[in-house]
């Protein structure tokens, strides 16, 4: 730990992680548009000497530090993309992109990543094996990670572990969050379409209300979490849209509704599907009517890997101290797109604490008024380097 201390003090590399951060939150692009971030951190690879290719998933970045002795690869994963929100932060680094914003502490990720490279490489003559580094674009939409992976970033060299952080405000600096096991969601995107047959409103026995049929369709399948899911395990099925009829005295003949369903592992995933697809048949054609279930299937669960876990929670614990790292008890219902990295290799996903340890009411992730206490970045370096060499050495 002392020799990345070193490090960091030689590079004067905490001054830098601040500047970089800044520019990044400064100029944030969406998912998909992240064509000046992945420039930038471009430029920042070839002023380092580092060999990379650009381009990875559309906007991606993947760069590569080789060891001096050969040994295993691990991967290395900060996302890029911003969000659609207006910030109201007044700082000198601003987003200068109306209706753009850093809300999600990419931009922290990127800094993070970067100076994670840059301390690697003043130490690749000593390193027993490889780093791979994946800039990742499109976290918060179309899943990057995915497209990434399709596109061979864990092959040549084979990738052995993956890691990957995102800060977290209800932690203070000097603080992480970790979980063994299931951490994050699956994610996926219903849609129920009810046929009935239209008739007045005065007349409901010459009708099949569509309307009565989605409201006992909605109803039932409430049951699904309640009642076919175990207590100790969870899941989530949210309607948040339904529509259907056009005048208040014609009974309605058609109803769309749309709604996500969360879920921790794939058997769950597999039987909440299984039980919300016959709730809508059956239901339906118990009342004369006709239903039609799609699912538009979204990210994966994210699980952490119990061997790398006791790894990232080692090297916490002696860098910041026993009481500053937080075994999370429940697992968050959330998704995260580096499930595909943890569904491919053994990975650990921790959080890292960005709030001031004065400030008791910092903004939430995805809030216009979200920033961080920027000591947090030579934290998050530390961790994954130290994490990156104990992981080398297995």
């Amino acid at each position: 730990m002392r020799n990345i201390d070193e490090r960091l003090k030689e590079l004067n590399l905490e001054k830098e992680l601040v500047e970089i951060r800044r520019h990044f939150h400064k100029y944030p692009e969406l998912s998909g548009k992240e064509y000046q971030t992945m420039d930038k951190i471009c430029k920042h690879l070839d002023e380092w000497g580092i060999q990379y290719e650009k381009g990875v998933a559309d906007t991606g970045v993947v760069a590569t530090i080789k060891g001096a002795f050969p040994g295993k690869t691990i991967g290395i994963r900060g996302d890029m993309d911003a969000l659609p929100i207006q910030e109201k932060n007044t700082v000198s680094y601003c987003s200068q992109n109306p209706g753009i914003m850093h809300a999600c502490g990419h931009d922290v990720h990127i800094s993070i990543l970067l100076g994670v490279v840059k301390v690697l490489k003043a130490m690749e003559g000593e390193l027993k094996g490889n780093v791979k580094f994946f800039f990742q674009p499109a976290e918060e939409t179309t899943g990057g990670a995915e497209r990434m992976i399709q596109a061979g970033c864990l092959e040549n060299p084979y990738v052995d572990y993956v890691l990957g952080l995102h800060v977290e405000p209800k932690y203070k600096v000097g603080q992480v969050g970790i979980r063994y096991g299931k951490m994050y969601a699956s994610s996926d995107m219903l849609t129920i379409k009810v046929y009935g047959k239209a008739a007045h409103g005065a007349h409901p026995d010459k009708a099949i209300d569509a309307i009565v049929v989605a409201a006992n369709i909605l109803n039932a399948i409430q049951t699904v979490v309640s009642r076919n899911i175990s207590p100790t395990n969870a899941a989530v099925c949210t309607f948040g849209t339904i529509h259907g009829g056009k005048v208040r005295n014609q009974i309605a003949d058609y109803v769309q509704i749309e709604g996500i369903m969360r879920t921790l592992d794939l058997e769950t995933r597999i039987l909440v599907r299984e039980r919300v697809g016959k709730i809508c048949e059956q239901v339906a054609d118990s009342m004369g009517a006709r239903a039609e279930l799609m699912i538009e299937e979204s990210y994966l669960p994210l699980i952490n890997t119990d061997e790398v876990v006791d790894v990232v929670c080692h090297n916490a614990r002696r860098i910041l101290g026993m009481k500053n790292v937080v075994i999370e008890e429940s697992p968050d219902l959330g998704t995260e797109d580096f499930s595909y990295f943890a569904a491919e290799r053994k990975s650990c996903y921790f959080r890292l604490g960005c709030t001031n340890k004065k400030n008791e009411s910092a903004a939430d992730l995805h809030n216009p008024a979200f920033d961080i206490d920027e000591g947090c970045l030579a934290i998050g370096v530390k961790l994954q380097v130290q994490n990156i060499l104990s992981l080398l050495e297995k």
